[in-house]
């Protein structure tokens, strides 16, 4: 078929589209503010708002009920950051526990970067309003098989930021924060082995500089939440009337 042939039956079918084409005009809406300034107290609001006032109402006491339920008791502020700090090891701690229950294996070390870590804990009464304050994100638990030398640059990575662990007992440079003795689980660091380690989907996939994680063996997502671990172990411990009074216990130290 020529050329010219081809260019009338593309005009043509330019034409015959444009012919069944509709045209819609937009037309402007109605819309009004309702003022809702206190949601906790409809009798302060007037109005059309105060309708929506009342129905929030209802949302409103459900969440504060669930936010302000006692979990735990806690025998003293814990604060976080310094080279240990009984806040971080309580985390770590708690997060390797959980999670080796839902994995069924041996963790060898849990970590949790401080940046995450968005509020600390106060003594007296835990509530579920705290867990959200201290791990507001949504971030997951993953577990990751590393071989020896990735080991080697997390320890030290996270020797070098004094971020919070559960597994290893470090002593660093005081002036350098290299590591000088390194051992997991209370054996010797042996870069010829594998190792499982425990950490965010955050930092598992590369975040917080941790790029070379993106090199390890195996990653396993746990699909547990880091607040919902919190959480379920508070419960426990408030369950079995246990009081959290976590120690430090000189897993990471100077010299």
């Amino acid at each position: 078929m020529h050329k010219h042939s081809w260019t009338l039956l593309l005009g043509m079918f330019v034409v015959s589209a444009c012919s069944g084409t509709h045209y819609y005009t937009a037309r402007s809406t109605g819309s009004a503010l309702l003022e809702v300034t206190d949601p906790s107290n409809p009798s302060l609001v007037s109005g059309p708002g105060s309708n929506l006032a009342q129905y929030l109402q209802t949302y409103h006491d459900s969440l504060d009920r669930s936010m302000n339920q006692v979990l735990v008791q806690s025998a003293k502020y814990l604060k976080k950051g310094g080279v240990e700090s009984e806040l971080g090891d309580l985390l770590t701690d708690l997060f390797r526990e959980q999670a080796q229950k839902r994995y069924g294996a041996t963790i060898d070390l849990a970590h949790m970067n401080n940046g995450g870590i968005r509020s600390e804990l106060p003594a007296g009464n835990l509530t579920l309003r705290n867990v959200y304050e201290i791990m507001p994100f949504d971030n997951d638990l993953v577990v990751l098989t590393i071989s020896g030398e990735t080991m080697r640059q997390f320890i030290e990575y996270l020797s070098a930021r004094q971020d919070p662990q559960s597994g290893l007992k470090l002593v660093l440079d005081k002036d350098t924060k290299k590591p000088l003795e390194i051992s997991v689980n209370g054996q010797p660091f042996d870069p010829q082995k594998t190792y499982r380690i425990l950490v965010s989907d955050y930092v598992a996939t590369g975040g917080d500089s941790a790029f070379f994680l993106k090199n390890s063996l195996k990653s396993e997502p746990l699909n547990y939440l880091m607040r919902d671990a919190i959480r379920d172990y508070f419960v426990s411990k408030g369950q079995q009337h246990q009081i959290l009074n976590p120690q430090l216990d000189g897993r990471t130290t100077l010299r």
